[in-house]
């Protein structure tokens, strides 16, 4: 069995963000060689990134940036099926990074732990990375550590392919019904999934990956589905500008691959008056990262309303501070299930489900 595990850690929620890779090459069943390094993603970093992984600005900042690495990453990928656990995750990575980098992507074969584990072992409570390591007793590791984490990986996948009586990529892949994913030196790509394509479907163009992403919710897919032209480029004079702007003004649809065990998962919030922290479209766009339903307006099944610092003094002196303040307190009179939350006691559960949400993009 050959193949390359891989695990990224990114600074933020863009895929772009890269500040940590490790690779664990694999040849005929035993590891020969493993790679990491730390990467300066010139970038932001998000507090609950640093939180998950504990990697800092100061850590990166003499680290080489994508662009100095990937003579190197490529050397080691080109030709290998990689493995991943959460593959989508690590695959989107490496293909925005080398977009945004303007690098040549070689031909990539890839499959994803994650989603074997989940075909193999559905009695499983859970199939994250810690979780399936411990199921399998393949002994601690320091999670969310990329070389770690690609070797736990590759463990994984080796177990896989010993249940299956695998030789080979190939064949596990058959053996479970898997077509390998592909990310094409075009920039299409096939993913590792079990369902057969659709008649005359092949892979996916870019203007389509970013139509079909956008209901994950992701600045990622909203950036793509705006360079296809979308439905406003195909409208009459006038109504376009009016689409883009309706677009640009309503809130992120939710991650639909978010981790459903985290609190915020599925939540439907509304943010009123003005936030001390950070602006309201940011707080919109990291609650849709976790898969919560943002809205403009308090309603039956809102959950929560979030109100700014000076707001929520107000609210709890008992003051209307505003429509959506009384609308709430009208709802939860009648029995309804929305409370109001102070920015600092959402912060709080944005840092708790944070952890949970970003588990699901590195362990699925």
């Amino acid at each position: 069995m050959d193949f390359v595990a891989i695990d990224f850690e990114t600074a933020n929620s863009k895929r772009a963000s890269v500040c940590a890779v490790g690779l664990v090459d694999v040849r005929g069943g035993r590891i020969v060689d493993e790679y990491y390094t730390l990467v300066n993603p010139h970038d932001d970093f998000d507090y609950f990134c640093i939180a998950v992984h504990g990697i800092t600005p100061d850590q990166v900042e003499d680290s080489p940036s994508f662009s100095d690495i990937w003579p190197e990453l490529r050397r080691r990928i080109e030709g290998r099926v990689l493995v991943a656990h959460n593959a989508s995750f690590d695959m989107s990575v490496l293909r925005r990074s080398a977009e945004d980098h303007n690098l040549e992507m070689p031909h990539i074969q890839y499959m994803c732990s994650c989603l074997l584990a989940r075909k193999i072992w559905p009695e499983m409570p859970n199939h994250k990375l810690n979780t399936v390591a411990r199921e399998l007793g393949l002994g601690a590791f320091k999670h969310h550590d990329a070389i770690e984490d690609a070797r736990t990986a590759a463990y994984i996948f080796l177990r896989c392919s010993q249940t299956a009586e695998a030789s080979d990529c190939g064949g596990l892949a058959d053996r479970y019904g898997y077509r390998i994913g592909q990310i094409l030196q075009s920039g299409e790509h096939v993913t590792f999934s079990s369902a057969k394509p659709k008649g005359g479907r092949g892979p996916r163009s870019r203007a389509a990956r970013g139509a079909g992403a956008g209901a994950g919710g992701s600045a990622e897919a909203a950036g793509t589905l705006e360079a296809g032209g979308g439905a406003a480029a195909a409208s009459p004079s006038g109504a376009g500008g009016s689409i883009a702007a309706a677009r640009a003004s309503a809130p992120p649809a939710p991650n639909a691959d978010a981790d459903r065990g985290n609190p915020l998962y599925g939540k439907r919030i509304v943010f009123g008056g003005r936030l001390s922290g950070l602006k309201k479209a940011e707080a919109q766009r990291l609650a849709a990262e976790l898969g919560a339903l943002c809205g403009e307006s308090v309603e039956w099944k809102t959950d929560y309303l979030v109100l700014g610092r000076r707001d929520y003094e107000r609210h709890a002196a008992g003051e209307a501070v505003s429509g959506k303040t009384q609308a709430a307190a009208r709802l939860a009179a009648g029995g309804g299930r929305v409370r109001v939350l102070s920015e600092d006691e959402f912060a709080v559960r944005l840092r708790e489900a944070a952890a949970s949400g970003a588990e699901a993009k590195r362990d699925g």
